[in-house]
């Protein structure tokens, strides 16, 4: 049973904004999964009206949705304003030069940004053919309302792709005495995306092992990629000592190569939205059809 994660909603967006202003630290794993979410997307075959990207932070994966499915319309939703403003401004068209020229009109964007709660998505039931969202589910408060939003939007045989931190990550740092934010066994997250409505859901996981040569970069890489968003965090500043003993602590994770290494699990899940959707108070319609309408006759 996945346990609620208590996490300050305020915090969360406060970190993703900072993120939005000094992104290079944290850039480099998002790039990373997104490019292993898309190879995945090469084993199916969709041709989505409607691509929406719950957390979309900058843009990234909008831009890469759009070369991918350039028909499509794009719709990303960040909680976080200064990343919404960011993803806009990367997903601009130019307005100056011969190419803004050439148009002759007011160039469309490659996909709209909007602020959004990933628990009360600003969208009509059945409206995209394909939800994705990357490594945003562990900073949900609650994991199982966004699920619930990700099957009431999407339409009936759509796609939903997403990642997320598994349990594993940064286990070193909790064997230290850290107190991270709650991750999720993919177990929990498979059953929250059944009991939600999707049909065969298929979850998967693989680990990596970041490493460092120095603990100060260590604490800046993993302070850009999360943070600690919890409600019963410190909110005093903390002194140099603090970090002085952590950068001690650290050293224990040295490896014979010299470096500093931490584990990230990376969890994927994939499911589809049936064709015959439930309603929305959970119970199923059901249709009645002649023997006539199915090829039979009665005797």
């Amino acid at each position: 049973m996945l346990t609620a994660p208590d996490l300050d909603p305020l915090a969360v967006r406060r970190q993703h904004s900072r993120r939005a202003a000094a992104p290079g630290r944290a850039d480099f794993l998002f790039a990373e999964v997104e490019a292993r979410m898309l190879e995945r997307l090469d084993l199916v075959r969709i041709e989505p009206q409607r691509v929406i990207d719950v957390g979309c932070g900058a843009g990234r994966g909008l831009l890469a949705l759009k070369k991918r499915y350039p028909a499509a319309e794009l719709l990303g939703l960040d909680s976080a304003q200064a990343m919404a403003r960011a993803a806009r401004d990367a997903l601009a068209p130019p307005t100056q030069g011969f190419f803004a020229r050439l148009r002759g009109r007011a160039p469309e964007p490659v996909a709209r940004v909007v602020v959004a709660d990933a628990n009360a998505l600003p969208l009509a039931d059945a409206a995209a053919d394909l939800v994705w969202s990357n490594l945003a589910l562990h900073w949900f408060e609650a994991p199982e309302r966004a699920l619930a939003e990700w099957y009431r939007v999407a339409r009936p045989g759509a796609l939903l792709d997403f990642s997320f931190f598994g349990v594993d990550t940064l286990a070193e740092l909790r064997g230290l005495g850290a107190r991270t934010m709650p991750f999720h066994d993919l177990h929990d997250v498979g059953d929250l995306v059944a009991a939600a409505g999707f049909a065969e859901p298929v979850m998967d996981s693989e680990h990596l092992t970041l490493s460092w040569a120095d603990a100060g970069a260590m604490l800046a890489d993993l302070h850009a990629i999360g943070g600690n968003a919890l409600r019963g965090r410190f909110r005093g500043l903390l002194g140099r000592g603090h970090r002085d003993a952590w950068i001690a602590a650290l050293e224990s994770l040295r490896r014979t190569d010299g470096r500093l290494h931490a584990t990230i699990e990376l969890v994927y899940g994939h499911a589809w939205c049936p064709q015959r959707k439930r309603r929305a108070d959970g119970l199923s319609p059901i249709e009645f059809v002649s023997r006539r309408d199915i090829g039979g006759y009665p005797r």
